[in-house]
């Protein structure tokens, strides 16, 4: 197993995947510090842009990224304030709120850095290669969420996390 490109810059079929998948993971955090935002305010507009008008709650992004309120809470708090998101009463709730992109927020993700540089390579990939990544990296992220703690962080690979079977 290779932790570096091989002889020429290139990776070998050899690598390890687990390795190349944690390279792309790095690689992809490390566009989303752009245009004056943190990877996770991308995520929250990217989340915003494309769910339906009753998921675009604080407690929907916050189920869907797996992670507690109060940071979603502040992530989305800065966007309004940067004018990237507008916040509206949720007609269902009467403390509730809905949160929309507003003209510059939409603009803002037509410069998305993850979209421009992965959208090349991918679009690149056949028809059936494409969609073969897409079932693999889905089969991959519910593996990974099903063994993820429920309350956040890293599980420990010497603690269960199904206690319905023995280990």
């Amino acid at each position: 197993m290779s932790e570096t490109p091989g002889e020429g810059g290139g990776w070998s079929m050899g690598d390890d995947v687990v390795t190349l998948l944690d390279q792309v993971s790095r690689l992809v955090y490390g566009v989303g510090f752009a245009e004056g935002l943190f990877p996770a305010q991308w995520v929250a507009l990217r989340y915003f842009h494309d769910s339906p008008e009753t998921a675009r709650t604080l407690s929907a992004l916050a189920r869907f990224q797996r992670i507690h309120l109060a940071p979603v809470s502040r992530t989305v708090s800065t966007l309004v304030d940067k004018g990237l998101l507008s916040r509206r009463p949720h007609p269902g709730f009467k403390r509730g709120l809905l949160f929309d992109l507003t003209d510059e927020g939409r603009a803002l993700l037509n410069r998305d850095p993850l979209r421009l540089s992965l959208g090349p390579p991918i679009a690149g990939m056949a028809e059936d290669e494409r969609a073969m990544l897409g079932r693999l990296m889905k089969r991959i992220i519910a593996h990974m969420q099903e063994r993820a703690p429920a309350e956040g962080g890293a599980a420990s690979p010497d603690t269960p996390t199904d206690t319905s079977s023995p280990v």
